[in-house]
């Protein structure tokens, strides 16, 4: 949807006590889930430092510029310009970024830090028509556009106040909107947000069009602030169909096999954390474990029966992880032991037990074993241990793991119950015996006596 401004300007004054307003702290409204404040690295831009009123072309810390898997995912040098809060006009006096060309080698970017699919996220942020020098009066007296989308959401189109009083080669003040909004519903993990001139790419000359004047002048962006509300856990979703492993590394997407070589190259290079809202312990669906025995006798049977049931781990990760382990003697790989000291715990990976169970078997019934395993489903991430200091050199690698609890002890069930029509038949059967081939109905001739 396209957002247009009033006519009219609204005047620096009304800018000035709106740029002044604490907002206040979210609030759960009733029978909503309540808000959570989302990391957004750097969300005011101020890294690296700037000062002065020169623009700044500097990587600016925890974001890209276009491609994120060039320049150690910070993108295209020189993607976007930044102005200081004395140069920027910001009411706030709050750093901004100004967005320059149009098109993906120029989109503003980053991955929103612990959301998952599913959450819904809030955007707010700032943003007025160029300040730069180079922005000529007809570049901006209209305002300028640009989008704002995050990943599973449409962009959203927004036009910025008009600046009629801009002169070209004179640092301008800025017509600054706060508080801007953007919603959308995340459709995977870590989404990426992205803000994005749609401003004319052509060069216009100093007293040309609507363009960005080569590159020069363009929409700008400041205080970008972020809160979701998760999605509810979903405790239907089986073993067999978990999530698969993701990895990252700084605003990248990385291939799972890569973030584990990364974590494996020391025994603390990386750091386990659970996400304890999404992990939990359960039992598993009742399973029988040995035969079925039919009692066709007419006496009740008394008889001891071994017993024997097995578990497993239930992961997605190369074997390289070590998670589980390839066998019991194995080694415990650095993920293995980044995991356990995570959770506080050494998981039994694929355990074996045996037991001996006394059955009393009633005439004309049937005894059977039912066996449920307590098991432990961990939802959480690895990430580069300690925290590399540039953003984008930071390994993520989320996975989950189903594995054998160590908090809930098994639970076994002894049944008896009636025959089934099937078994009642086979129970009414003839005894087996072979007939007598010669004289079958003739009378014995006589006795055998020792």
């Amino acid at each position: 949807m396209r957002r247009r401004p009033p006519a009219l300007r609204r005047p620096a004054v009304a800018a000035l006590c709106l740029g002044l307003v604490t907002l206040p702290a979210p609030v759960a409204f009733a029978g909503s889930a309540p808000q959570e404040a989302v990391e957004v690295i750097n969300g005011d831009l101020a890294l690296p430092a700037v000062t002065g009123t020169a623009a700044n072309a500097a990587n600016v810390t925890g974001w890209s510029v276009g491609s994120t898997s060039s320049n150690n995912g910070a993108g295209t040098a020189g993607g976007v310009w930044r102005y200081s809060g004395d140069a920027s006009g910001h009411p706030g006096k709050q750093v901004a970024v100004m967005l320059r060309e149009n098109g993906a080698a120029y989109e503003f970017k980053q991955r929103l830090r612990g959301v998952r699919p599913g959450a819904k996220v809030t955007v707010t942020f700032d943003d007025s028509p160029g300040v730069s020098l180079n922005c000529a009066p007809r570049t901006v007296e209209q305002g300028q556009t640009y989008t704002v989308q995050g990943s599973g959401g449409a962009a959203q189109e927004e036009l910025t106040e008009p600046d009629p009083d801009k002169e070209y080669n004179v640092l301008g003040t800025g017509v600054w909107r706060t508080g801007r909004t953007y919603t959308f519903t995340a459709d995977e993990y870590e989404p990426l947000l992205t803000f994005a001139s749609t401003v004319p790419a052509k060069p216009n000359g100093a007293a040309g069009g609507t363009g960005t004047n080569g590159g020069y002048c363009g929409p700008m962006i400041a205080g970008i602030k972020a809160v979701q509300i998760p999605p509810p856990l979903d405790k239907t979703v089986r073993g067999t169909e978990l999530p698969p492993s993701l990895a990252f590394k700084g605003n990248d997407k990385r291939t799972v096999a890569d973030a584990v070589t990364e974590c494996n190259t020391g025994a603390v290079k990386c750091a386990f954390t659970p996400d304890n809202d999404y992990s939990f312990a359960y039992y598993e669906p009742a399973r029988v474990a040995g035969e079925n025995y039919v009692n066709c006798t007419r006496a009740t049977l008394n008889r001891e029966r071994p017993l024997k049931y097995s578990a497993r781990t239930i992961s997605d990760l190369p074997a390289a992880a070590g998670l589980p382990p390839a066998n019991a003697t194995a080694a415990a790989s650095n993920m293995n032991g980044q995991f356990t000291s995570g959770i506080g715990a050494t998981p039994a990976w694929s355990p074996t037990a045996e037991r001996t169970v006394k059955e009393v078997i009633s005439p004309g019934e049937v005894s059977w074993i039912e066996t449920q395993t307590g098991r432990q489903r961990t939802e959480g991430w690895f990430t580069s241990s300690p925290t590399p200091a540039d953003p984008n050199q930071d390994w993520r690698l989320y996975t989950v793991l189903d594995h054998p609890s160590s908090q809930l002890a098994d639970r076994f069930y002894q049944r008896t119950g009636p025959l089934t029509p099937a078994e009642q038949a086979r129970c009414r059967s003839d005894r087996p015996s072979a007939e007598t081939p010669n004289d079958a109905g003739s009378p014995a001739a006589g006795a055998d006596r020792g």
